[in-house]
């Protein structure tokens, strides 16, 4: 063994005796026991410490994911509102409309056929047929023309939606607007039609002009106009400035009696024979 190996040696055993002289003292060993003591607290609070951060992050965590899912239910839900809303907002007529003219302006046409009502007097009841092929034909509605016999424009009398627009050989171009409540106006002998089925239109809107037809030729230049409800004609002339719960309800077995609207009715055999003779 060589010097250096000897002197490792001696100073190892050195440190041997020391620590032998410190145990042998009374405060040595409660001193190494405070000591692991304190190593043991420490490690075991940096654990804890460390475990309760992760689940305040954990926790954080789920709290973000969980705002960002009720926003973006909140979104969805603002979403299908704002469908809804839009699917609602074609066209619902106003409580608060009532039936017009179907006319731009009023002032420059005047009533030229009126409603057959059997209630009214007899002069009005004669007044209130159409001559065709011949025979005297009921009129289920009211007729309107300028003076001059010149075109006009024809617009919705309210609210609706467009279910029919088309060319009939009898009746010219035709228009039918269905309003709540199984209510249509017809609008007859137009001429340039501007709308089509499935067509959405505002009260006022221009939707063609007045033209003729073969059905009443004697009318000229004219616009034929109609309310029904589940089919049965009333006069318009009565519910101008009405709403559509003004319509009266009517049984089963008047709206059976009815006919389609663009279907002549039944030639009237007194007036005709009345107007045969004179």
């Amino acid at each position: 063994m060589n010097n250096h190996e000897e002197n490792k040696a001696s100073k190892w055993e050195q440190v041997q005796a020391k620590m032998k002289r410190l145990m042998k003292k009374r405060w040595a060993l409660p001193a190494v026991y405070l000591t692991l003591s304190a190593v043991v607290l420490s490690s075991f609070l940096w654990m804890t410490s460390t475990d309760d951060l992760t689940d305040e992050q954990r926790d954080s965590e789920f709290d973000i994911e969980e705002s960002a899912d009720e926003s973006t239910e909140g979104l969805s839900d603002v979403s299908e509102s704002t469908e809804a809303d839009e699917e609602e907002a074609v066209p619902a007529v106003s409580h608060d409309e009532v039936f017009e003219l179907p006319v731009v302006d009023e002032n420059e046409v005047a009533v030229v056929g009126i409603f057959h009502d059997f209630e009214a007097s007899v002069e009005d009841q004669e007044q209130a047929f159409i001559r065709y092929n011949n025979y005297f034909y009921q009129n289920r509605g009211i007729d309107l023309a300028r003076d001059d016999n010149q075109p006009f424009d024809v617009s919705a009398a309210m609210s609706g939606t467009v279910v029919k627009a088309e060319e009939d050989a009898l009746f010219g171009q035709v228009v039918h607007i269905e309003h709540e409540e199984d209510i249509l106006t017809i609008y007859q002998s137009l001429d340039g039609v501007t709308v089509e089925p499935g067509q959405t239109v505002k009260q006022g809107d221009v939707i063609g002009q007045a033209g003729r037809n073969l059905y009443n030729t004697d009318a000229g230049v004219h616009a034929h106009f109609e309310i029904r409800k589940d089919n049965v004609p009333v006069n318009p002339l009565d519910y101008v400035d009405q709403t559509l719960t003004a319509l009266p309800d009517f049984t089963d077995e008047e709206q059976d009696e009815q006919q389609a609207p663009e279907e002549v009715p039944e030639p009237e055999e007194e007036i005709e024979q009345e107007r045969g003779m004179s």
